[in-house]
C-alpha cells in the first residue's frame, strides 16, 4: 500500500491522530461548543486517514471519549474536559483548523502545535472585558424599560460585578459559586446606587446587570444537543443551567431581604 499522509503508518501513528483529535475536541468544549459539533469535528478528524476505521464518539461535558480500528486492531482513548469561559473567536479558529486539516491532513506535531497556538491566543485585555460588561448590561437595562440614569447605573454595576467575579474566578470556584457571587455583586451595588439616589429603579438595574450571568448560551446549546439525539450531554447542560440559575436566584434574593426591611 502506498504512504502517503491520509494513511496512519503504524500504531503510534494512530493513537497520536486520537490524541490530537480529542485535543482538539477538548478546546472545543472548553470554549463552549457544543457537544454533538465536537464529536462530529472529533470523527471527521479520524475520517480523514482511510485505514481508521470503525470510529466510534461519545462526548460529554466533562469528557470525551473514542474508539477505532486500526488494522482490525480496537484502539480508545479518553480525554478529560472541562467548560470554560466562552470564547467563539477560538470556536471559529478550531472550527476553520479542522475544515482545513480534513481537507489536508498535515503532521501530526505540526497540527497539535496549531492547536496550541489557538489556545495560547491572547483574549481581550481586562479593561476591555469590563468595559464590554459594562455597556451590554446597561443596553439590557435599557431593553428591559430602564431610564437614563438607571443604565448609567447599571453600566457601573456591571463592571464592578463582573470585576469581582473575574478577580474570585482566579480562585478556582465552582460554577455555582461564581453565579452567586455575580448576582449578589450586582443587587448589592445596585442597591447601593438606590440608596445614594443615584438609580430609581432598582429592579431594572439588577435585571440588566444579572444578564452578564444568565446561562443563555448553556441552555441553548443544552436544547440543541438534545434535538441532535445527545440526550445525556443535554440533559447534563440544563441540569447545569439550572443550578446557576439558582444560584443567581439565592444572590438576588438574599440582598433584596436586606432592602425591603
Amino acid at each position: 500500500m502506498k504512504k502517503s499522509m491520509n494513511y496512519c503508518k503504524d500504531k503510534a501513528y494512530a493513537q497520536k491522530v486520537m490524541a490530537m483529535a480529542l485535543y482538539l475536541g477538548q478546546l472545543l468544549v472548553k470554549y463552549g461548543a457544543e457537544i454533538y459539533r465536537t464529536e462530529d469535528t472529533i470523527s471527521r478528524i479520524c475520517e480523514s486517514y482511510e485505514n481508521l476505521t470503525a470510529i466510534d464518539v461519545f462526548g460529554l461535558s466533562n469528557g470525551l471519549f473514542i474508539s477505532l480500528e486500526y488494522n482490525n486492531e480496537v484502539i480508545t482513548m479518553y480525554k478529560n474536559a472541562s467548560v470554560g469561559n466562552l470564547n467563539l473567536e477560538k470556536i471559529d479558529l478550531l472550527n476553520t483548523f479542522s475544515r482545513r486539516f480534513v481537507k489536508n491532513p498535515q503532521y501530526i506535531q505540526v497540527a497539535i502545535q496549531e492547536l496550541r497556538d489557538i489556545e495560547d491566543k491572547d483574549e481581550y485585555s481586562f479593561p476591555f472585558k469590563l468595559l464590554a460588561a459594562g455597556l451590554a448590561a446597561s443596553f439590557f437595562s435599557l431593553l428591559f424599560g430602564a431610564d437614563f440614569m438607571d443604565a448609567i447605573c447599571t453600566f457601573f454595576v456591571g463592571v464592578f460585578s463582573y470585576g469581582g467575579v473575574f478577580i474570585l474566578s482566579k480562585y478556582d470556584l465552582t460554577f455555582f459559586i461564581e453565579s452567586f457571587l455575580g448576582a449578589f455583586f450586582s443587587s448589592f451595588f445596585a442597591m447601593i446606587c438606590i440608596v445614594l439616589g443615584l438609580g430609581h429603579n432598582i429592579d431594572h438595574i439588577i435585571i440588566g446587570s444579572i444578564m452578564l450571568f444568565v446561562p443563555g448560551v448553556a441552555i441553548t446549546n443544552a436544547i440543541r444537543d438534545i434535538m441532535s439525539d445527545d440526550f445525556l450531554s443535554g440533559l447534563i447542560g440544563l441540569v447545569k443551567a439550572i443550578f446557576i440559575a439558582l444560584a443567581i436566584a439565592i444572590g438576588v434574593g438574599i440582598v433584596l431581604s436586606f432592602h425591603l426591611k
